[in-house]
């Protein structure tokens, strides 16, 4: 009788102390954001400086879509392709005819 009263409290004890695993709320992940390509940060950041690349808005139009002026060459070659972008009249200026450029 000893035994079992002494064997008892000790399992009451043992059961209170064992760790309960409580599940935390898990936060909302949000999706990972997909970087535009350079195509279409180039068009927004000329969308942005008047829709015309030129020695004046150039450097903007780089810092803005993060290229370097190889992509830039790149990128308004393609655009004129795809007859989305034009030379100027004047030679030294190239226009974007997209989105809020058309």
């Amino acid at each position: 009788m000893i035994r079992a009263a002494t064997i008892l409290p000790i399992l009451a004890l043992t059961a209170c102390a064992t760790a309960v695993p409580v599940s935390a709320p898990t936060p909302d992940v949000a999706a990972p954001v997909t970087p535009n390509s350079a195509k279409a940060r180039f068009v927004a950041a000329a969308e942005a400086n008047g829709c015309v690349v030129n020695e004046a808005t150039s450097p903007a139009i780089l810092a803005g879509a993060t290229l370097s002026v190889e992509d830039l060459a790149r990128i308004m070659t393609e655009l004129r392709a795809e007859g989305l972008g034009e030379i100027a009249a004047d030679g030294r200026s190239f226009r974007v005819t997209t989105g809020a450029c058309a």
